[in-house]
């Protein structure tokens, strides 16, 4: 499949606000609004994402997919970020036309629960963004370096980390199609038309607030289909707030991961530090072909030549 990398975000340009799962806090939406918009850029909140809260989720399946093809769709929007994670991005997606996809140019950016639409996005041969949404813009500001960083993917199409890999890291280097993201959503679109076909992929895991057996479940059940057999390379994220039951297990998330993934060679990056922690969320190029290498001492990810 060849790879689209969307046109970069310029100054002046519209950036669409999108709620496919639940719904923010007004006070953080107007925040980050006014800061994104002071960097130049015009900002269009999308009609379902303020005042339609139905509890759990921003607004209606309907609505929020609605909301969502009309931003990809509008030749004038040129970038969308999604207001928050939370649930509902698997059933807003199945109210949207395959075609959409397909006919996506622009720069999609969230976390957690927007695995879902990453996955689908790398499935049409389309780059995307696994990175900070409104809340940590309103926190931290367009000048914090996951912020910074995120706004370099969106107007240059460039992107390189490097940091200090932990405990459970393996050495070696990878070449693949960069694609994941939350692990409890990945487990959950299994069998769906938005499962990740992992052949040759570098596949990047995090989750949030799991108990250390539904971790293992979950992996488990990756490694039982042959899914993570067939990896180029795997890189963990932040596991935050996990938790153990009555009877401990004995094991934490990245001990679970790294003993399942034991009899495979390729490399393994640990303590990546993207996924739910508070002040830290640094930003992945996903569906884009990325480069990875892990010494004992340091990993770098980078993006790679494009087809």
């Amino acid at each position: 499949m060849s790879i689209h990398l969307p046109n970069p975000l310029r100054k002046g340009d519209n950036i669409a606000i999108v709620s496919p799962s639940g719904t923010l806090a007004p006070d953080l939406l107007h925040q980050s609004i006014a800061l994104i918009r002071a960097e130049g850029y015009n900002v269009e909140v999308m009609p379902h994402v303020e005042g339609y809260s139905t509890s759990v989720f921003s607004a209606t399946d309907v609505q929020r997919a609605a909301d969502l093809e009309q931003a990809i769709l509008r030749p004038d929007i040129k970038a969308i970020i999604c207001a928050r994670g939370g649930y509902g991005a698997v059933r807003t997606l199945q109210h949207i036309n395959s075609n959409v996809w397909q006919a996506c140019n622009k720069w999609i950016v969230g976390f957690s629960d927007i695995t879902a639409l990453h996955s689908v996005l790398s499935q049409n041969g389309i780059a995307s963004v696994h990175g900070p949404m409104l809340k940590h813009i309103a926190q931290h500001g367009m000048h914090n370096p996951d912020v910074e960083l995120m706004m370099q993917v969106l107007t240059s199409g460039e992107y390189e980390v490097s940091g200090k890999p932990l405990a459970y890291s393996r050495v070696g280097r990878a070449k693949g199609i960069l694609t994941g993201g939350n692990l409890s959503i990945i487990y959950s679109l299994r069998s769906t038309p938005a499962d990740i076909n992992p052949q040759g992929k570098i596949l990047f895991l995090e989750d949030l607030s799991e108990y250390n057996y539904h971790i293992d479940r979950m992996i488990q059940n990756l490694k039982y289909s042959g899914f993570l057999a067939q990896l180029s390379g795997l890189i963990l994220g932040q596991f935050t707030g996990m938790k153990d039951g009555a009877t401990p297990f004995g094991k934490n998330a990245t001990e679970i991961i790294a003993d399942a993934v034991a009899e495979y060679s390729y490399p393994v990056w640990t303590g990546f530090p993207a996924g739910h922690a508070q002040e830290v969320n640094t930003p992945l190029l996903m569906g884009a072909e990325c480069e990875m290498q892990v010494t004992e001492e340091s990993g770098v990810l980078k993006s790679g030549t494009f087809i």
